[in-house]
């Protein structure tokens, strides 16, 4: 239904269902929609406001792009600008991208997918195009092979590459008893000075006359004596000496040691003196040093802890129960127990009497009863 209005003075309203010419302003009495009306430009109705895709704009930078919010808002961005043929924005993330790069720069070399050909990288000295490839220039004692560059080396040269480094390889060189010779005096030597800074060559007779002779401690004291260091050199003493012929060692003194193994047999021409240790500890854990323990019971009762039988192999534990107030006849009792193993297939053993003895001795599994006075 078109309606053609023209101005003029329109007397009353008009009907909105009727196709009329007016001159002036019509006046409706019913509501009526944009629909209704005829645009005869675009040959259609007039559009309502529910059929604009858009209309709300933030912002107002001038060549922005325009994104899509919702519904029919949309924002002009600020870092999305089109101007001057180009599209400026911070960041563009695409699964791909045609056209010349000519205008790319400071692109990462880890970030390209595919290889670069080597006309079309700028490289120097040393380096060479070949085929597209770039390649290391070769040289006198250098060479390229298909692993990378490398290095020439004779096959006796003395030097050889370990873990990627040129290393100095003594033992890639012929033995100097080849052919039947040996070290001799003129022998050349290598020699890095310290205090000049440079590496020289030496013989071996200048470096024994000159050098170690000096350097080398000299032994002390008459034949046999036994060497040993002190501040400047070698010390002897008369009462540590050996006799090569009778295969002894004579020591006129002590001998302390924490271990002693003697695969035959001792013979002692004096005294022998064991440690002994006395305790009234409740529980009692047997030490590395103890041989003979005195459990004094006459307060409380005291429990003698064994050592692991399987660290002990061999050792013979000697344990006694005394009572210190000697008036005193009765005391409290004396246990013998071990956490690993046994004790004669027990896990523990009871002393009653005063100043009964039990003696024991490790087999490297468990303890064996091997001795035993009172009850």
């Amino acid at each position: 239904m078109a309606y053609n209005i023209l101005k003029g003075a329109v007397q009353g309203s008009v009907d909105q269902y009727a196709d009329q010419e007016i001159d002036g302003i019509k006046v409706f009495k019913n509501t009526i929609s944009a629909s209704v009306f005829y645009d005869t430009d675009a040959q259609s109705p007039c559009a309502t406001m529910k059929d604009v895709a858009i209309t709300h704009i933030e912002g107002a930078r001038s060549g922005s792009v325009l994104t899509y919010d919702n519904g029919t808002s949309a924002t002009a961005q600020f870092d999305l600008v089109y101007t001057e043929g180009a599209l400026h924005t911070n960041k563009i993330k695409a699964q791909y991208l045609e056209g010349s790069a000519a205008g790319l720069h400071t692109l990462p070399p880890d970030r390209f997918s595919g290889k670069l050909s080597a006309n079309v990288i700028e490289h120097g000295n040393g380096l060479t195009d070949v085929r597209g490839a770039l390649q290391v220039r070769g040289n006198e004692g250098i060479k390229s092979t298909q692993k990378g560059l490398d290095i020439s080396l004779h096959a006796h040269s003395g030097l050889s590459m370990r873990s990627k480094r040129l290393m100095v390889d003594p033992k890639s060189c012929l033995s100097i008893t080849t052919d039947g010779q040996n070290l001799s005096d003129s022998d050349t030597l290598l020699v890095f000075d310290e205090s000049r800074g440079a590496t020289y060559n030496t013989t071996f007779a200048n470096l024994c006359d000159s050098y170690l002779r000096a350097k080398l401690p000299q032994p002390a004291g008459p034949p046999g004596s036994i060497q040993f260091k002190n501040k400047k050199g070698f010390q002897s003493s008369t009462s540590l000496t050996y006799d090569a012929q009778e295969g002894v060692l004579n020591v006129g003194g002590e001998t302390i040691t924490e271990s002693l193994k003697v695969a035959r047999g001792i013979a002692m021409e004096g005294s022998v003196v064991m440690n002994i240790v006395t305790t009234t500890e409740k529980k009692y854990e047997v030490q590395p040093s103890d041989y003979t323990i005195l459990t004094d019971t006459s307060a409380a009762p005291v429990t003698v802890i064994l050592p692991p039988a399987c660290n002990n192999e061999g050792r013979i534990l000697i344990i006694k129960k005394i009572n210190s107030n000697r008036y005193k006849l009765n005391s409290h009792g004396l246990k013998i127990e071990v956490k690993e193993g046994l004790i004669d297939f027990q896990a523990q053993l009871a002393v009653k009497n005063n100043y009964a003895t039990r003696t024991v001795q490790s087999d490297g599994e468990n303890w064996w009863l091997i001795g035993k006075v009172g009850s």
